[in-house]
């Protein structure tokens, strides 16, 4: 979440690309995945734009993908800045940017794993140091529709793209999110009507809170390629920062199945398809382990599928992360590699 990641915020030549080739044959080629991972690093230091590239900010390298496909992760939610690659609104895509995300696309591509796009921009764009909300006159819907119909045209025959996230959790948007979620889709569907579409909902995405903030979230889709996006964090205030200990935020085992029943319900009153994209848990106490054992294998009863928040070259201490340490597993991944995640392609009324 935002507040997360303000807190951790301390951690943290242009390439020619051809159209690639196919996927393998051994390579997943429908809308399943066994395991996801966000490999965060690109979106790090927000408020150095456009930032100098390895030093406040990098993409993943080629050994961060080789370990988590070891383990079975088959799947990378990679987080990036909209003002890194689209400097100006309504500019063209800074080539340079394009190419380290293509570069790491084709890194995944090589080794059969797909990538979810997702702009970490919290329903914002940073104007002269201030982040200017989507929707609004500084940042039309205008502005952000035409960020997603480049980012179609860039990436429209890449099959190692696996989706579109429209926007990292969106907080505060006064009303108005629905409607600007339909312009990126909208925009999406001008130029790529196959491409899987991922909508995270108002207020931090919180799967907790879904039925407050976003029980109209309903998009118009034609392709019917969209899946609903929610997060959940445990601790007491679901920001991720874990300031208070389990005790401290009254945990118990089945507290993560609880927090996302009200998402879970949406889903199936509605006949849709949903996502977990990102849920994280401190590796220091077994018993926040406990809470991520009991809630896999609901989520997989449920059919939705789930991405782990996170990996990445710069945690360095980071509590959630789930880097190996000193040659070994964290504690975390004893518990991801347990449970393989649902299916999105088979809606959460589906019984079979």
């Amino acid at each position: 979440m935002y507040r997360r990641l303000l807190a951790l915020s301390s951690f943290c030549g242009a390439l020619a690309f051809g159209a690639p080739s196919a996927l393998g044959a051994d390579c997943p080629t429908n809308d399943t995945f066994s395991r996801g991972i966000s490999l965060a690093s690109a979106e790090f230091q927000a408020d150095h734009i456009p930032g100098v590239y390895e030093r406040d900010y990098v993409y993943p390298p080629s050994q961060n993908v080789d370990y988590y496909k070891s383990r079975g992760f088959d799947l990378i939610r990679l987080p990036f800045l909209w003002e890194r690659l689209q400097r100006t609104l309504f500019g063209e895509f800074n080539p340079i940017e394009l190419s380290r995300i293509k570069r790491f696309v084709s890194i995944a591509h090589d080794r059969c794993m797909r990538v979810i796009l997702s702009p970490h921009n919290f329903g914002r764009y940073l104007i002269a140091g201030k982040g200017e909300r989507v929707g609004s006159a500084q940042v039309p819907d205008e502005a952000f529709g035409d960020f997603w119909r480049k980012m179609a045209i860039a990436f429209k025959d890449d099959p190692a793209v696996f989706a579109f996230s429209l926007m990292n959790e969106p907080f505060d948007m006064g009303g108005t999110w629905k409607q600007s979620a339909q312009a990126g889709l909208n925009a999406v569907r001008g130029v790529d009507t196959e491409r899987l579409v991922l909508a995270p909902g108002d207020q931090w995405s919180g799967a907790w809170s879904w039925r407050s903030f976003n029980d109209d979230f309903l998009l118009r889709d034609p392709s019917d390629r969209l899946i609903y996006e929610a997060h959940q964090y445990f601790d007491s205030d679901h920001s991720g920062t874990y300031r208070q200990s389990y005790d401290q935020s009254a945990a118990y085992p089945n507290l993560g199945v609880d927090l996302v029943k009200p998402f879970a319900e949406w889903l199936r009153i509605h006949k849709l398809r949903g996502t977990i994209a990102e849920f994280g848990v401190p590796n220091d106490d077994v018993r926040w382990l406990n809470v991520v054992d009991a809630l896999l294998p609901w989520l997989a009863r449920e059919r939705i599928p789930w991405i782990y928040w996170a990996g990445g070259p710069r945690w360095g201490n980071y509590p959630l992360s789930a880097e190996p340490r000193g040659g070994n597993d964290a504690p975390v991944m004893r518990v991801l590699t347990k449970y393989p995640a649902g299916q999105p392609a088979i809606r959460a009324t589906d019984p079979n």
